[in-house]
């Protein structure tokens, strides 16, 4: 059977891309732009880390708050609508990983073939990985896993709060993408285990091809965790990225959903903004040109508001010796009940009505 020219589904690929690659690089921007105490209470993960702890106690684990579940919501919900197109369309780290991947292939470094019984044995330490965030963090009632997350010191490897394991991880990530496709969503991310398992019961799959596939195997090459999709899409890495149905001859493809996958990720996109201005992304005027975030240090919020520091210790219920460069919303790491949302009411809505 006559194939269309090249030049066509060139043309055709790379419109199909656009949508995908625009949300991708839209995301990775905001993500890069978020204060780091925002980030933590926006990050699925976060939700996850703190279920545990809030159904046995009522209690949010430091740095998280309900904005983490109704992001986790947010990314459940779609994944069980259209699998974890979070994983294909939305995460940084699995973005940077996708860029790298091409930018190999532009480089004709050659990709290393994993023996698929290793391969597959190597998907199942992402539920090891799940497994251990959840057990420490249940033990700790911290964030554990910042410790060692790369997606985390992606976004935030230069303002200093990153843990030199979590930059090892990643620079490693970032290395091994060269030579092979998505290693930490493969093999070790926790969040795609979770989302990989919700996949098998969405509602929108990747369907195998039609009777009048040729078998070009171009499918097979645009997949990013190496996947075959000629031959049926059954195992639970595929990430609903969409690049084995744009990668396949118009004429013959038989799936063409991309476009409700990238519909789904703006409403997730829109989830994430509403959210965040909501719960965190506010500032609260205290006077004239002046505002108090999460991220002010006690003695910013002394200048501020107009008030000595000793006068803030003691409203917030703080030893007299505690240092006064500590961001507010690192005070939950070593007082869990004196929370953002307690300060803004002791600090910011007390001292205006005062």
């Amino acid at each position: 059977m006559k194939q269309l020219p090249s030049w066509f589904h060139k043309i055709w690929k790379k419109k199909e891309h656009l949508l995908r690659t625009l949300v991708q690089i839209s995301v990775f921007i905001g993500a890069i732009f978020l204060p780091v105490g925002m980030f933590h209470m926006i990050c699925p993960m976060g939700g996850i880390a703190t279920l545990t702890r809030f159904f046995s106690q009522g209690l949010y684990i430091p740095k998280t708050s309900n904005a983490n579940f109704i992001i986790l919501a947010a990314v459940l919900l779609v994944t069980i609508i259209a699998g974890p197109v979070f994983c294909g369309w939305l995460c940084p780290l699995g973005s940077v990983q996708d860029w790298i991947r091409s930018l190999s292939i532009k480089l004709k470094i050659k990709r290393v073939k994993i023996p698929k019984r290793v391969d597959l044995a190597l998907s199942l330490a992402r539920f090891i990985v799940l497994f251990f965030v959840v057990f420490v963090t249940t033990k700790s009632l911290s964030l554990m896993f910042m410790r060692i997350d790369p997606y985390y010191a992606l976004t935030h490897f230069w303002t200093g709060e990153v843990f030199p394991l979590s930059i090892l991880i990643l620079a490693l990530t970032l290395l091994f993408s060269l030579f092979i496709d998505r290693p930490w969503c493969r093999w070790f991310c926790p969040l795609g285990a979770i989302l990989s398992v919700l996949g098998k019961i969405s509602f929108f799959k990747i369907k195998k091809p039609s009777s009048v596939c040729i078998s070009c195997c171009l499918c097979n090459k645009a997949c990013p965790v190496g996947l075959m999709p000629e031959k049926g899409v059954k195992e639970l890495r595929c990430i609903r990225c969409g690049l084995c149905s744009s990668a396949c001859p118009p004429k013959y493809r038989t799936n063409k959903s991309n476009y409700l996958v990238g519909l789904l990720s703006a409403l997730f996109l829109v989830a994430v903004f509403f959210t965040v201005s909501y719960y965190t992304g506010k500032k609260f005027e205290v006077k004239e040109k002046s505002e108090i975030s999460m991220n002010s240090t006690i003695h910013e919020t002394s200048n501020i508001l107009g008030i000595s520091e000793e006068e803030i210790l003691q409203k917030l219920g703080l030893p007299e010796t505690f240092q006064t460069d500590t961001r507010l919303i690192d005070i939950e790491d070593e007082y869990e009940d004196i929370t953002w949302a307690y300060i803004k009411k002791r600090l910011i809505n007390d001292t205006l009505s005062e």
